[in-house]
């Protein structure tokens, strides 16, 4: 490994070692202040825990670039964009100003173009352009809103005059940059980055940035008929991401769709008022989906660069330690139990169905929960219960087995620790009146499943013995085609049977018997 990176994922390591160890507090830091031109930082629990989680995803990525982009000439120009990215990000974090915010969110969308292009062929400037626009669209709401803002600080017009219209645009600017309904279709394009970019743009850092936004402007978004258009348009998000992701092919736009799902998850969790419960979601879900990221590259990378999931195969005989730790991401992004996401999961589908919404939008958001098992047993089947084709793999080292370790183990117990530290709902309290009523569910599902199993197994021997043997019966005698079918047989028998004779009598002249002694000699036979 290069010391310049060893050094850069140190300096990384120690950063996140030391966001937290920093006790709960909060602190803004005013650097400059000039009417427009500010440059402020707030650092409070919900920053700091966001950049712990992310010095660790980042510091796992660098690694992992490492490993996945070994040959690549062009390895330390990705270095420096990607640093780029993640100084954004930290600056958008923390930021308290319009000025810092607006430069961070500018510089993300740059270096989120220039990471995409990263390959330089169609497809990655096809979903550059994409990304870069859409994000652009963003940019301009985002700015607008400032303006607003700032022009209705000074007193000739009041701010309650801009405060709804206003709370559109920032909305507009959250949908564009977390990709939601509208405006999704950037994401799976996107996909044409390098892994590890995939693995901490689009799983923790980009894609996040407009909750984070939301979350900060909270006080100003969290109004009643603002919160209900948040919880429909994450609805729809869920629902269309969620039903794309079971016919997608190339598994990475599946991870990806999946990204978009829990997106929308969290703007419903918003939607509901619940800022700092879509917060711990967000958090719970930049760590295992960067590791399902990191394994999906993996396999990428040791089946030749292959995609599509149709022509995988024979990947159990990849290392033991990435399929086990591939099976937990997916189990934490089904929300099973003792899981990182069964605690936010959890708490929020217990506060969404004790209200009373409407029951399309209920059922709706029914659906979508339970295709996220859906989809991930369909990628877990695409990786490894394919064996239809022969392809040789190779694995070059034996450190991808731990790389993702911390990310897997942070997934499992650190939620757990948030939840028993800040959640102040019990953990037993929330299994026995959520899984309860789910097995008993489970249950009827399962009978369900049986008697059709059993009914569909009597009406295939009904059918196969009863219905289409007596109707091919009947098929055959009124049908013209038997008749052009049996004379083609006639023909081809008497084309047969002439041949057959042809041979036998050259036979017979061969051995110089006259042909009409063999035919005396056959009728005398005959009689």
């Amino acid at each position: 490994m290069n010391i310049s990176i060893f050094l850069i994922g140190f300096v990384f390591f120690l950063g996140g070692v030391s966001v937290w160890l920093l006790p709960t507090f909060k602190l803004g830091i005013y650097l400059l202040e000039w009417d427009f031109l500010s440059l402020k930082f707030n650092f409070y629990f919900n920053s700091i825990l966001f950049s712990f989680i992310l010095f660790l995803v980042t510091f796992s990525v660098l690694i992992f670039s490492t490993y996945y982009l070994n040959s690549e000439l062009n390895f330390n120009y990705y270095y420096f964009v990607l640093l780029i990215f993640v100084g954004s990000m930290f600056s958008l974090n923390f930021s308290n100003s319009i000025f810092t915010m607006l430069l961070s969110w500018d510089l993300l969308g740059i270096s989120s173009f220039f990471l995409v292009l990263f390959y330089n062929n169609w497809d990655s400037c096809s979903g550059a352009m994409n990304t870069a626009l859409t994000n652009r669209l963003g940019d301009y709401f985002m700015f607008v809103f400032f303006g607003l803002s700032v022009f209705s600080g000074y007193y000739f017009l009041s701010f309650s005059m801009f405060s709804s219209y206003m709370s559109l645009l920032l909305l507009l600017t959250a949908f564009t940059k977390s990709a939601q309904f509208p405006f999704s279709s950037w994401l799976p394009k996107a996909m044409s980055a390098p892994t590890p970019v995939s693995s901490l743009v689009h799983s923790s850092t980009l894609v996040t940035a407009g909750l984070i936004l939301l979350m900060n402007f909270n006080n100003l978004v969290l109004q009643k008929n603002f919160i209900s258009f948040v919880l429909i348009i994450g609805l729809f998000t869920m629902f269309f991401s969620s039903l794309a992701s079971l016919v997608e092919e190339d598994l990475k736009k599946v991870v990806a769709l999946s990204t978009l799902s829990q997106m929308g998850f969290s703007m419903v969790t918003l939607g509901l008022g619940l800022s700092f419960i879509s917060f711990i979601h967000l958090v719970s879900h930049a760590l295992f989906k960067s590791c399902l990221f990191m394994q999906v590259g993996y396999i990428i990378h040791c089946s030749f660069g292959q995609q599509d999931g149709r022509n995988y195969s024979n990947n159990g005989n990849l290392p033991n330690f990435i399929q086990l730790q591939m099976l937990v991401t997916l189990f934490c992004l089904c929300g099973l139990i003792f899981s990182s996401g069964a605690v936010s999961k959890d708490f929020i589908l217990e506060l969404f169905f004790s209200n009373n919404y409407m029951l399309f939008f209920s059922l709706m958001f029914f659906v979508s929960v339970f295709l996220t098992f859906g989809y991930s047993f369909r990628l877990w089947k695409s990786f490894f219960l394919s064996f239809n084709k022969v392809m040789n793999h190779y694995s070059s080292t034996v450190f991808m087995n731990f790389l993702s370790l911390a990310l897997v183990i942070f997934s499992i117990g650190f939620l757990w620790w948030l939840n028993f530290n800040l959640l102040n709902v019990p953990s037993l309290f929330l299994y026995v009146d959520f899984f309860g009523p789910l097995v008993f569910l489970f249950m009827m599902i399962f009978l369900s499943f049986m008697v059709l199993k059993m009914l569909f197994k009597e009406l295939t021997y009904k059918f196969l013995v009863d219905y289409l043997a007596k109707n091919s019966i009947y098929k055959m005698k009124n049908l013209k085609f038997m008749d052009l079918f049996l004379n083609n047989i006639n023909s081809k028998g008497y084309t047969l049977f002439l041949s057959a004779g042809i041979f036998k009598n050259y036979y017979m002249k061969s051995l110089n018997f006259n042909s009409v002694v063999i035919l005396i000699f056959i009728f005398f036979m005959v009689c």
